[in-house]
C-alpha cells in the first residue's frame, strides 16, 4: 500500500517553496481527504566536533612534511618516516663515489602560505621499522632516530607540478660507507641493507608557520617522478660523454612509510581533547563545527527528535528526507579549497562509528558540494541524503542514540580542514529537511 501511494503521489506531487511545517492535501478529487504531505525542516539538530583516536598513516602514498599554525585548528606538525630499499646491489670495482643525497618529489598536495620558508632535516632511524601493535603505523606512531642530522636544506617550495623536486644533500661520510659496502660485498641485498640503514625521518622545522606539502611515496622499481635516497658515482676511464651513475633508494613497501602528524589545540577555539569521547558543543566554539584531516577531527550531528515524526499518525511514512549545512563564510579560498564531497559514517554516543551512512537500497551516501556561488556565498552547501538514516530511525522500536560523523574523504592522507556553520541567528544553520506522508 505504501509504494503505491508513493507511486501516485510522485504523479501528483511537485515541490514548491513552503514555510516550516507545511501541510498539502493531496489528490482530494480522487481519493478520500485525508492524505497529506507536511514538509518538516524544524528537528532540534545538535552539532559538535570530536577527535578519533588514532588514523592509519602508513600506505597513503605520501610523504607529509611541514607545520601550520592556525586561531581555529591550533598547531599541526607532520614528519615522515621512510624504510628504503635498492633494486640492485651491485657497483662496479672501478666506480668513484661522487656525492648522496635525498630527492624529494612533489606530488602537488600543499596546504598553508607556500610563499613563506621551510627547513627539513635528514635523521638516521635506530630502530627496527615495524609497528608496535598492529600491521600498521598510525598518526601518532613514531620510530626513534638520531639526534645528529645526515643534511638538511631551507626552501620555498614550488609544488604546483609533479615534475619538480626537492634535493636534500646528505653527510658523503655515510655515501661513501654505503657505497664501500656493495662494492667490497658487505650489502649484497635488502635484508643485508636494512640491517645495516634501518631508514630515514624526515623532520621539518615545527616552530615555523609556513605549510605543509605532499611528496610522492610509492614502492617501485623506477625512480621517475618518485621520491628516493640517490647515491651518485662515476667509473674511472670511462670516456662516456654522461660519466654519471647512481643508485636509487627507494620505499621497500607501502606499509613501511607513514606519516607522524601531530596537533596541539591548546590555543585554539576548541582545546585540547581528552580522549575520543569528548565533545565540544558547537555552542561553545564560535557556532560552528570543525573537520581536520590528519589528525582526525570530525563533525558529530546529531537529531534526537525525528521519533517524534511518528506522532504525526499512525498510517504515516516518510517521502525523503536531505540534511544540508554550510562552510563557514571566509573560512575557504583557493589556498584552502573545498571538497567536491565528504563521508558520512553513523556513530554511537560514544563516537564509535557504526557503519558508513547509506540511502533506502544500501548504497552509500556521500556529503556533495552545490557551489553555485553568488556574490556573498549563499549558495554554497553540503547536501546528504538522510531518507535511509530517517527510515532506520522510524522503523526501530529502541532509541538508537545515533549521531552522525561527516569527515574528509581523503581523512589519512593530508591536513584539510573545513569549518561548518551553525548559527540559529543566520540563514545557515544546520538543518534537517523531511517530506513526511499521512495517509
Amino acid at each position: 500500500m505504501r509504494y503505491l501511494i508513493i507511486g501516485f503521489l510522485s504523479i501528483v506531487y511537485f515541490s514548491s517553496c513552503t514555510t516550516d511545517g507545511a501541510t498539502y492535501e493531496v489528490g482530494s478529487d480522487f481519493i478520500e481527504n485525508g492524505i497529506q504531505i507536511r514538509v518538516i525542516d524544524t528537528f532540534t539538530v545538535n552539532t559538535g566536533t570530536f577527535k578519533l583516536d588514532s588514523l592509519v598513516t602508513s600506505g597513503t602514498s605520501r610523504i607529509l612534511l611541514g607545520s601550520i599554525k592556525d586561531d581555529d585548528f591550533g598547531n599541526t606538525t607532520a614528519k615522515s618516516y621512510l624504510e628504503l630499499v635498492a633494486s640492485t646491489y651491485s657497483i662496479s670495482n672501478d666506480a668513484i663515489y661522487d656525492s648522496i643525497g635525498m630527492i624529494l618529489n612533489y606530488d602537488t598536495y600543499y596546504y598553508g602560505d607556500t610563499t613563506k620558508v621551510q627547513t627539513y632535516k635528514l635523521h638516521r632511524i635506530t630502530e627496527t621499522f615495524e609497528p608496535e601493535d598492529s600491521d600498521d603505523f598510525y598518526n601518532e606512531s613514531f620510530l626513534d632516530y638520531d639526534s645528529a642530522s645526515l643534511g638538511e636544506t631551507t626552501f620555498t617550495p614550488k609544488p604546483n607540478k609533479e615534475t619538480d623536486s626537492l634535493f636534500i644533500k646528505m653527510d658523503d661520510v655515510l655515501g661513501e660507507e654505503i657505497f664501500n659496502k656493495i662494492v667490497d660485498n658487505d650489502i649484497n641485498n635488502s635484508d643485508d641493507f636494512l640491517q645495516y640503514f634501518k631508514g630515514l625521518a624526515i623532520v621539518p622545522d615545527t616552530s615555523l608557520n609556513s605549510h605543509i606539502l605532499g611528496f610522492s611515496a610509492y614502492p617501485s622499481t623506477s625512480s621517475e617522478e618518485n621520491s628516493s635516497m640517490r647515491l651518485y658515482y662515476t667509473i674511472k676511464d670511462d670516456d662516456s660523454e654522461d660519466n654519471s651513475y647512481y643508485v636509487d633508494f627507494l620505499i621497500s613497501s607501502a606499509t613501511q612509510q607513514f606519516n607522524q602528524i601531530e596537533s596541539d589545540f591548546s590555543t585554539s577555539v576548541l582545546g585540547n581533547f581528552t580522549d575520543g569521547e569528548d565533545i565540544k558543543d558547537s555552542k561553545d566554539t564560535n557556532n560552528a563545527t570543525y573537520i581536520q584531516s590528519g589528525v582526525g577531527i570530525a563533525s558529530r550531528i546529531e537529531i534526537p527528535s525525528i521519533k517524534k515524526l511518528l506522532e504525526f499518525s499512525n498510517e504515516a511514512t516518510s517521502l525523503g528526507a536531505t540534511l544540508t549545512f554550510s562552510p563557514l563564510v571566509g573560512s575557504y579560498n583557493s589556498d584552502y579549497p573545498l571538497p567536491e564531497s565528504l563521508l558520512v559514517y553513523v556513530v554511537d554516543h560514544k563516537n564509535r562509528i557504526l557503519k558508513q551512512l547509506t540511502d533506502i537500497n544500501e548504497s552509500a551516501v556521500y556529503a556533495y558540494l552545490n557551489d553555485n556561488e553568488d556574490e556573498f556565498s549563499q549558495n554554497t552547501f553540503y547536501s546528504v541524503d538522510l531518507s535511509g538514516f530517517v527510515e532506520e530511525i522510524l522503523l526501530t522500536e529502541s532509541d538508537l542514540n545515533y549521531a552522525l560523523m561527516i569527515m574528509y574523504e581523503t581523512y589519512n592522507q593530508n591536513v584539510s580542514h573545513m569549518i561548518i556553520e551553525d548559527n540559529p541567528a543566520t540563514d545557515n544553520p544546520v538543518k534537517l529537511t523531511v517530506k513526511y506522508l499521512n495517509y
